[in-house]
């Protein structure tokens, strides 16, 4: 093994000074460590700049990527939302379709005489085109009644609520004693003062 300025020749093994090129001994040539060596030198500092050149690199790509992500992110967002205001706005509106069941005012009356909590599960909230007999018209123009036809006598009919000029203005070229149908929605079932209804439409 070399010691100080000594080294050992690789061919015979005999004690050489370092300076040497060859061994006194057995005239082998004798070289440097690999590590004496500029060009390993030189080798080593490639190798590690370009392996910090590729960490770095990689760094910067999984950054790049992972803020045009975030980026893409928002504006994909943004561009769903405008999407479905778009598909809300371009959507007509669906009007509600009622379909009014036909009933007479005798009717509605016999079902109330007959038992008032049956009666008011049948008509309550419920859509009807209800005809009758022109009763009654409120002088303030806030609703007309209806009774049975055939019954002059009758007091308990539908009360029947106008809702607009429209309304009025057909409620006002109309006869007491005629008969009328009217559609709209009960809204009240009574025993005693008989049926609510707000008027949707007449005739």
């Amino acid at each position: 093994m070399a010691n100080g300025k000594m080294t050992t020749c690789k061919h015979c093994g005999a004690e050489v000074a370092a300076s040497a090129k060859t061994c006194p001994q057995c005239g082998g040539k004798i070289s440097k460590p690999i590590y004496k060596r500029i060009w390993f030198w030189i080798l080593i500092g490639i190798l590690v700049i370009g392996i910090g050149g590729a960490i770095g690199g990689s760094d910067t790509t999984s950054k790049d990527v992972q803020n045009n992500t975030q980026n893409e992110a928002p504006a994909q967002q943004d561009t769903a939302v405008q999407d479905d205001t778009a598909a809300q706005q371009e959507a007509p509106a669906q009007e509600e379709v009622i379909e009014y069941a036909e009933v007479t005012v005798d009717q509605m009356t016999d079902a109330l005489d007959n038992n008032p909590a049956a009666a008011s599960d049948e008509y309550k909230g419920k859509y009807f085109s209800v005809t009758g007999k022109l009763d009654n018209i409120d002088s303030s123009g806030k609703y007309i009644s209806l009774t049975d036809i055939n019954d002059e006598w009758s007091i308990i009919g539908v009360t029947c609520y106008i809702k607009n000029a429209d309304q009025l203005d057909q409620v006002k070229q109309m006869s007491m004693g005629q008969e009328v149908t009217v559609k709209g929605k009960v809204t009240t079932v009574g025993e005693v003062l008989g049926y609510s209804l707000d008027i949707d439409s007449i005739g």
